[in-house]
Formats: structure tokens, C-alpha cells, sequence
């Protein structure tokens, strides 16, 4: 039997926002081994659509509170963005039902901020979330393999930030959804300023 109601919708943002901050790529700072450095979330997709040709990617979450962002390199998923902003996203653990697992769905609308439109907020971003950390220790590492030339790193350093968008995700819907052994799934829905829990069974 399935039961609803009605909760409070700031406890559910706080809960939606603990999960997100748990999920979600974190700075890992300055190059202190080959690599990017970054200390990477948990798996997440990206979903867009156009023409009724649904495309789904696994990106690199960040958030800031409800708020989702996504570095994204030129391809099929901006393309998408620039003609349909409506997406949903997909944040969640490997499946193991041996233990209370939580995922959650979001659906939103999608905006790209870019050098050419926003340069302030672009670069404001690739600090705070260590993105520009994480590329310079990428090409670094590149440098070191013998993959590139240091001049190429320099010149890759001036020119990749031209080529990215952030994907800036405002939610519009998130369901939040429980599995726990032996019972169950429970299912908490955020919209603004509004919030329900739901058990099925």
C-alpha cells in the first residue's frame, strides 16, 4: 500500500544538499603527484535530449547547495543544451542492496556559462571547485610521459579555457529516492516550496 505526505520542505534540502555534498567532486589543490588531483565524486549522468534523441553522459559533479554545475568540453551534450535546456541528472552509488543506499534524480533547466558570456563567473568557478588546479596537474602529467612539449602545455593552459562551458543546473523537481534492506523504497520529492515523502509497497 502506498502512503504520502506532506514534509517540511527545508529538512529535505538540507538532506538533498548533505547528499550532494557527499557525492560530488571535491578540489584536491596545488600538483602534488602527476595527475589531476581532484578528488572525484561518486557516479553521475547527464541526460539531454533533442528532437526526441534522448543522450546520456557520466560527467564529474559539483554543486553548491541545490545548485548543480558540470565542466563540459565541446560535444553533443552542449549542442543539446543550446537548442533544448530542459535535462536531468542521475547522482547514486553502486548498487548494493546490503546496505540503505539513497540516489537522486533531478530535473532542471540548464545554462552555459562560457568565456565569451560570463568570463567573471567562468574563471570565479574554475577556482572554487579546482578546476584549474586539476588541468594544470593533467598537462603536467602530460609534460612528464613525454606526451607534450612544456610549450604546448603553456599554450594548451590559454587555450582549453575558451573551449569549456560550465553547465550551471537550476532543479526544478529531485526525488530522492531510499532502498534499505527488507523494505520498502521510500521516495522524498523536492519542487519549491514544496515536499512530500512517499512509501511504495
Amino acid at each position: 500500500m502506498e502512503s504520502k505526505r506532506e514534509i517540511l520542505v527545508e529538512e529535505l534540502e538540507t538532506e538533498i544538499i548533505e547528499f550532494l555534498d557527499r557525492m560530488a567532486n571535491k578540489p584536491g589543490g596545488k600538483i602534488t603527484k602527476p595527475g589531476c588531483n581532484m578528488i572525484h565524486g561518486k557516479a553521475c549522468a547527464l541526460g539531454t535530449c533533442v528532437d526526441n534523441n534522448p543522450r546520456v553522459t557520466p560527467i564529474d559533479l559539483y554543486n553548491e547547495g541545490l545548485t548543480l554545475w558540470i565542466a563540459g568540453e565541446p560535444g553533443g551534450k552542449i549542442a543539446n543544451i543550446m537548442r533544448n535546456p530542459k535535462v536531468s541528472v542521475g547522482v547514486y552509488e553502486p548498487v548494493d542492496h546490503s546496505i540503505e543506499q539513497k540516489s537522486l534524480q533531478v530535473f532542471g533547466t540548464a545554462e552555459l556559462v562560457n568565456v565569451k558570456n560570463n568570463p567573471d563567473e567562468f574563471y570565479r568557478r574554475c577556482k572554487q571547485f579546482g578546476l584549474d588546479d586539476a588541468v594544470e596537474g593533467l598537462l603536467e602529467e602530460y609534460v612528464q610521459s613525454g606526451t607534450i612539449h612544456a610549450k604546448q602545455r603553456d599554450e594548451l593552459l590559454e587555450k582549453l579555457p575558451k573551449m569549456f562551458n560550465w553547465i550551471k543546473i537550476i532543479p526544478q523537481k529531485m526525488i530522492l529516492l531510499y532502498v534499505s534492506p527488507g523494505k520498502f523504497p521510500l521516495t522524498k520529492t523536492w519542487e519549491p516550496g514544496h515536499a512530500t515523502v512517499r512509501t511504495n509497497g
